[in-house]
């Protein structure tokens, strides 16, 4: 009879551990309405949102400038091409107060929080959207310290 408890116990103990393993590699992640996960990453890279029908695809660099970023997004060729630079409205959708470090879905494993927009302030400054703080604000096309480039496109 003891080590009947003995087992039942190990196997709770097992049974306990399993679980919350599981639970903590979807900390912070963002779901739908239905308790769905928002979005899904391909073996590729491209993250699909399930609620607007885009892909993105994160800039593996943490230091572009408005020109490199662009310049990036409009040469990328995974899964057939056609990316761009989002919009601000468009990364204000990624923004999700307290998902992941962040404040967006870990999925995207960002090295930074700024990111830029494909939308001009001026003729020598742009759109990006800050993650930490969920403002959007610009900066000088050829600023580069801390910004990211993220590429979009409408699912395929």
């Amino acid at each position: 009879m003891r080590q009947w408890h003995r087992l039942s116990m190990m196997a709770l103990i097992l049974l306990v551990v399993l679980v919350c393993a599981e639970s903590s590699s979807l900390q912070g992640q963002v779901v739908d309405d239905k308790g769905q996960p928002r979005f899904t990453k391909a073996e590729n890279g491209v993250i699909t949102d399930s609620a607007t029908g885009l892909d993105w695809y994160v800039g593996p660099n943490q230091d572009n400038n408005w020109h490199e970023a662009k310049t990036w997004t409009e040469n990328l060729t995974v899964a057939g091409g056609g990316w761009r630079l989002p919009t601000v409205p468009e990364l204000k959708a990624l923004y999700q107060k307290g998902a992941a470090p962040y404040n967006m879905d870990p999925l995207f494993q960002a090295p930074g929080v700024w990111v830029w927009s494909g939308q001009l302030n001026n003729a020598w400054s742009a759109w990006g959207f800050a993650f930490y703080n969920g403002l959007e604000g610009w900066h000088s096309l050829d600023y580069g310290s801390g910004r990211l480039a993220f590429a979009v496109r409408s699912h395929r």
